[in-house]
């Protein structure tokens, strides 16, 4: 059974790729939905492209590996290349607007937000830890996760009202 939904997440270690990864993950799980994640970054982590791979399914999930996602997620320019291959013809790019515009494959549909400028005003040296949270709260309003499952994830993280208010930011965008 290959996945209903495949979305990839990426952007670089120290932004929180992986956390916003499992989050997406446990709101579709709380749905009662099949889902399988997965995530994969450098072995320095901290300033190397990250990935989180999540798949929503309403059955077992018998290949758990993205192949072609229908939603992508970039938040920094070093995981464009990689995301560009991976994406299905008509997916739904969504991308930090302080990254360079490079060609996207033809009937991509893409939107670009501030979702790093969103989580670093007065923090320099911050490489947007919550901009993965930000953008899954805009996803939430574009009906790519229910936004109350999507709340309940982040309910008893120890920065629950931090993450609630990334994911309120990014509902508003």
């Amino acid at each position: 059974m290959r996945a209903e939904r495949a979305v990839l997440i990426s952007g670089i270690g120290g932004q929180g790729i992986v956390f916003a990864g499992r989050l997406l993950a446990r709101a579709w799980f709380a749905l009662e939905k099949h889902v399988a994640l997965r995530y994969s970054y450098g072995a320095e982590v901290m300033g190397t492209a990250v990935h989180s791979e999540v798949l929503l399914s309403p059955r077992p999930i018998l290949f758990p590996y993205l192949e072609r996602a229908d939603v992508a997620v970039v938040l920094h320019g070093s995981a464009w290349a990689e995301v560009l291959s991976r994406v299905k013809p008509a997916a739904f790019f969504v991308a930090d607007e302080g990254l360079k515009r490079l060609p996207l494959p033809t009937g991509v549909r893409a939107v670009y937000k501030p979702f790093v400028a969103a989580t670093t005003k007065g923090r320099p040296g911050d490489p947007g830890r919550a901009s993965p949270v930000v953008a899954l709260g805009y996803l939430a309003r574009e009906g790519v996760v229910d936004w109350n499952a999507l709340r309940a994830a982040v309910e008893g993280e120890p920065a629950a009202k931090e993450n609630e208010a990334a994911l309120r930011a990014g509902y508003l965008l």
